[in-house]
């Protein structure tokens, strides 16, 4: 609400001062008439092109200094502005208080991360060696079992097979021979050479010999069927029980030393973290000492920096934030002109053309440079003229004369892009532009005659004519369309052209200058400097051919 208020008040203001200079400026028609008796002779000669634009002066060189502390800090000093700081100087001093609290209490952080870090290492140490140990003792019980495996394999089972045969032959011999016996005794009782008890002992050791050799069979029947498989299960089992034990060891193993690993990277990442926040709260307490990078001139940011922050400037006890401009500081050993050329103009200019800027402060002591660099980018005149479209050209300044030049001094410049050689020309203000046809107007004794004419190069106070005019011809100076409309009650005011004339009129548009569209005032402006050392020029030359 408050910006609409002013800027009603500005516009109400800039109509009422644009009418007060309106009442002043415009002519009389005896002020036409007074006007439209100054002629100027038609001379031959030289001019130079040239593209004036307005700036301001800066360093070539120059250095934006933001404030690098996050969130929002207070300015405890700071350096007057104008200071020529050198490199390293200190600037400004922002508050500090609570980035040192932070410190201490990362540091105690820091202190408690690098403890639980190495007991993580040990951690891990420790179930790295009960791993190997782990892993040793399942490889080796499943080496015992292969070998216990290989033993039954190559040794019990063959031996134990071995035996059992030898008692089965033992048993069928020891049968063999008692039923000899047995045979030998019955004859001798027959014979009555034994008792009858011997023979009888006879007999019992045939039965013992046959039950003898049925328990040998016996023995080896249960061993082929259920003895031999089930020791050869066992030991095989055993060998797959430690094979599979050794997988799982292995697996418990990965997963420990996963765990203790992850434990251990968990404990170190949490310290790098600690050590980089404590790191970057020690680099937060460097940027509380904001330094000089460079040499040169201490220059505000709310000074050159935008209309919205002009109120709010810096000095001590302002908040600011991050990223917020804090300082410039211009090398102001090297300066140059900024100037803004219009569209339509700048495909005329180029690097290392010739530019004499002048210094609103001191406007009788131009200076020469070059045009360096010529903007890529248009910028637009903003929300109060969207539609101009100016590109940003910067002019060298002489290291000598820039020594005397202030950042920010507003200045013109007159950038010569080419020179017409050997041309009629007469001043622009001359010059009438209707619709697309030019007119001067000539006068020869009382009799004033509208001349048509073709117009060649100009610049911001000459126009060359290519046609219609000859040296020697004298034309009016300032032509404006009053003067023609005051002229038809006036006796002598010859019009040869009177066919085609137009309802308005206006000055022809010098090269030089951007067009202005949204103009129509036929008022005649003030001349530069420029233009009048100019006009001085013309009306010798007039004078040495009169």
């Amino acid at each position: 609400m408050i910006w609409i208020v002013l800027l009603i008040i500005v516009g109400v203001l800039g109509v009422g001062g644009w009418l007060a200079y309106r009442s002043f400026t415009k002519p009389s028609a005896s002020a036409l008439t007074a006007q439209s008796l100054a002629t100027h002779r038609v001379t031959r000669g030289s001019f130079d092109m040239v593209v004036i634009a307005n700036g301001e002066i800066e360093a070539k060189n120059k250095v934006e200094i933001k404030n690098q502390v996050d969130g929002t800090t207070t300015i405890l000093e700071v350096v007057a502005e104008g200071t020529i700081a050198k490199k390293g100087d200190v600037l400004i001093r922002l508050a500090d208080d609570e980035i040192r609290n932070k410190i201490e209490q990362e540091t105690l952080s820091v202190e408690q991360a690098r403890a639980d870090k190495l007991a993580a290492e040990q951690d891990h140490a420790i179930q790295k060696n009960e791993a190997e140990s782990d892993l040793k003792a399942a490889e080796l019980k499943l080496e015992l079992a292969k070998l216990d495996l290989e033993k039954w394999t190559r040794g019990d089972d063959p031996k134990k097979t071995r035996e059992l045969d030898v008692a089965v032959q033992k048993a069928t011999r020891n049968l063999q021979r008692a039923k000899e016996e047995l045979e030998a005794s019955e004859q001798l009782y027959k014979e009555d050479f034994i008792s009858q008890s011997e023979l009888e002992d006879d007999r019992l050791d045939v039965i013992e010999a046959e039950s003898a050799l049925k328990t040998a069979l016996l023995d080896v029947e249960v061993y082929k069927k259920y003895t031999r498989p089930k020791e050869q299960k066992k030991v095989q089992s055993d060998v797959d029980e430690a094979g599979a034990a050794l997988e799982r060891t292995k697996r418990r193993n990965e997963s420990k030393l996963a765990q203790s690993t992850a434990k251990l990277q968990g404990k170190i990442r949490t310290l790098s973290l600690r050590e980089e926040r404590l790191e970057k709260l020690e680099e937060q307490l460097e940027f509380c000492i904001v330094k000089a990078p460079q040499n040169g001139m201490v220059i505000y940011a709310t000074t050159v920096g935008g209309w919205r922050r002009r109120n709010d400037p810096i000095v001590q006890g302002k908040q600011v934030r991050k990223n917020e401009s804090l300082i410039v500081l211009p090398d102001t050993s090297q300066m140059i002109a900024s100037v803004k050329v219009h569209e339509s103009l700048v495909g005329q200019l180029s690097s290392d053309q010739k530019a004499m800027v002048t210094i609103d402060a001191t406007p009788d002591n131009p200076i020469e440079g070059k045009v360096y660099e010529i903007g890529v980018m248009a910028t637009n005149g903003g929300w109060m003229n969207p539609d101009l479209r100016e590109y940003t050209v910067k002019i060298d300044l002489p290291p000598s004369e820039g020594a005397e030049l202030k950042p920010a001094m507003r200045c013109s410049g007159r950038i010569l892009t080419g020179r017409v050689e050997n041309v009629l020309f007469v001043p622009i203000q001359c010059v009438v532009t209707v619709g697309k046809q030019s007119f001067v107007y000539t006068r020869k004794g009382e009799k004033t005659t509208r001349q048509k004419v073709q117009i060649g190069q100009s610049n911001e106070s000459i126009v060359a004519i290519t046609e219609g005019l000859t040296e020697g011809d004298r034309v009016m100076m300032v032509p404006p369309a009053q003067v023609e409309q005051a002229g038809k009650n006036k006796p002598g005011m010859d019009d040869p052209q009177g066919d085609d004339k137009p309802e308005t009129s206006k000055p022809a548009q010098p090269q030089g200058h951007a067009p202005d569209a949204k103009s129509n005032d036929q008022t005649p402006k003030p001349k530069t400097s420029q233009a009048k050392a100019d006009q001085h020029k013309v009306s010798a030359v007039d004078k040495q051919k009169g």
